[in-house]
């Protein structure tokens, strides 16, 4: 393969137009005949330029010029025509860098290379959710046997006796419950709940058993509301004729039994064979105290009765909530003389005569604990 390029510069008088136009159609004529006749070479230089500039005489003698990068200089009318062969394609190319004119002749258009064949990526074949097998269902085991609620009666406690403490993290208003031999060995935690019930059962104003003569006839109470000061005084009440006022919340007015002005009686219990009813009161506080202080006194349930005192507590004894035992000759009771409530039994006496200067309380309570509002289970 080989490139000529032939560079012409053609004088031609500006007031001989057809003359050129002829030349210039010979020209491209004669180069084109060339371009068909030239056999390619092996290897070509890059670029060959032949630059024919007639002279004066109008010879046919062109010089050659060989250039690997040629430039053309316009002759006076401004005029370059460069030529390229192209013997691969067959194709002879004129440039015409004056007016920028580019004019192609012959040869055959090499093919387009292929277009790429496209290819398709398959789309992944759907997969069939597998059937999950169901797991099985655990067989829920029976249910552990509801709690039965504890439930305690007198037979199974009788001959103890219960009380609030503030053992085991009780408190004066969440107190946890215990009982007590009567000598106070073989302590022991009690359900809360089931004890205060069964407590409730046994001293309720209305239907306990702490309050009630033997018989059930007649009934004792204290003031419905004894603010601790004052007057507080007992009453005696018929279970039947006086069932409305019993069993109601309104302030007793009859059936007075026993009282002192300025003095406060509180918290009866009526013996279970029923010739005595003891309570706790300040009206007596005896001869050796400077104060006067609650203690624990009996007396006989009559219109006119004969009371005696059966402590020796003087002022802070705060002495509270007597209960008998079964045979009626003991009472168990709480008082705090020495800062803790601690919980007492003292004796009773065979009759009417007997009172603190015979018998002498002794504390069963161990000091770890308050211990208060002893119930002697009869």
């Amino acid at each position: 393969m080989h490139s000529i390029r032939m560079k012409i510069l053609l004088e031609v008088p500006i007031n001989h137009r057809l003359l050129y136009w002829f030349a210039l159609g010979a020209l491209a004529s004669i180069l084109f005949v060339i371009g068909c006749a030239a056999t390619p070479t092996a290897a070509p230089s890059p670029t060959t330029t032949l630059a024919i500039s007639p002279t004066a005489s109008n010879t046919n003698t062109v010089p050659a010029q060989v250039a690997l990068a040629p430039t053309s200089t316009p002759n006076a009318q401004g005029m370059v025509i460069i030529a390229q062969l192209d013997a691969t394609r067959q194709v002879l190319t004129i440039y015409g860098v004056t007016p920028g004119v580019t004019v192609v002749m012959g040869g055959t258009p090499l093919p387009l290379p292929p277009s790429p064949t496209p290819t398709f990526t398959p789309l992944p074949t759907e997969t069939t959710a597998p059937t999950l097998t169901p797991s099985v269902t655990p067989t829920r085991g029976p249910r552990p046997p509801t709690k039965t609620p504890i439930a305690y009666s007198r037979g199974a406690l009788v001959g103890k006796i219960i009380f609030k403490s503030t053992r085991n993290g009780g408190s004066f208003f969440r107190p946890n419950w215990f009982m007590m031999n009567s000598d106070g060995a073989g302590i022991q935690a009690l359900d809360n709940t089931a004890a205060e019930a069964f407590a409730i059962s046994l001293e309720s104003q209305a239907y306990g058993i702490e309050n009630v003569e033997p018989g059930g006839a007649r009934r004792v109470f204290g003031e419905r509301r004894c603010p601790g000061v004052g007057t507080c005084l007992l009453y005696i009440l018929d279970t039947t004729l006086d069932a409305a006022l019993i069993n109601s919340s309104e302030d007793i007015s009859k059936g007075q039994w026993f009282g002192s002005r300025n003095a406060v009686a509180k918290d009866p219990a009526w013996s279970p064979i029923g010739q005595y009813i003891a309570f706790a009161s300040n009206h007596d506080p005896g001869d050796e105290c400077v104060r006067k202080s609650m203690n624990i006194f009996k007396g006989t349930p009559n219109q006119n009765p004969t009371v005696r005192r059966l402590t020796h507590f003087c002022a802070g004894g705060n002495v509270s909530h007597p209960s008998f035992n079964g045979d009626g000759s003991l009472l168990v009771f709480s008082a705090d003389q020495s800062g803790l409530r601690q919980l007492f039994i003292v004796e009773v006496g065979a009759d009417d005569s007997i009172d603190h200067a015979q018998v002498q309380e002794r504390k069963i309570s161990d000091g770890q604990a308050n211990d208060w509002d002893p119930i002697w289970v009869k």
